[in-house]
């Protein structure tokens, strides 16, 4: 009759069971302190503000900041050129680097003092740069830095997108 061996074939796999159960996990030691992880941009406050999005004569522009303010942050496309301009408020004398961080990766690109009226730094994109669509899919927010400015954490809505794709069509 076959029902032998399936019996001893399953005695079998019963006792591999009964001695991987005796096998324990190692806890760790009360002693080892826990390593503290250092805050990260994911972690940092949003930046207080609401996103607006405009068009003009140069292209369409997504403006980040409090309503009768500057813009903290502002996503430009220049359909002309193609290009995606970033630009955060603050002064950078000289040049420098603008990285933007986001759930997908972090890219960084040079940035220069802007040349209007405000304080700005400002960097460029290609505006079929790959990194804009991690831009888009992050999850919830990305983080621009600039040195000597503190980063800002921005939530990530849909006018920073339809700039891209403005830029893009």
């Amino acid at each position: 009759m076959m029902l032998r061996p399936l019996l001893a074939l399953l005695a079998g796999t019963a006792g591999s069971f009964v001695a991987l159960s005796a096998c324990s996990a190692q806890v760790p030691s009360a002693d080892a302190p826990e390593a503290e992880s250092a805050p990260g941009w994911q972690d940092a406050p949003l930046a207080a503000g609401t996103w607006v999005y405009r068009q003009d004569d140069r292209g369409s522009v997504a403006l980040f900041g409090e309503p009768e303010s500057e813009a903290v942050f502002l996503v430009r496309c220049a359909l002309a050129e193609r290009r995606i301009y970033f630009s955060r408020e603050g002064t950078l004398e000289g040049g420098g680097t603008m990285t933007i961080s986001t759930t997908h990766g972090a890219k960084s690109y040079p940035a220069q003092g802007g040349t209007g009226a405000l304080p700005y730094a400002v960097a460029a994109a290609e505006a079929r740069d790959d990194f804009l669509d991690k831009m888009a899919f992050t999850r919830g927010r990305i983080a621009v830095s600039v040195n000597g400015m503190p980063l800002v954490a921005i939530p990530n809505w849909p006018e920073m997108i339809r700039v891209f794709e403005d830029c893009r069509a």
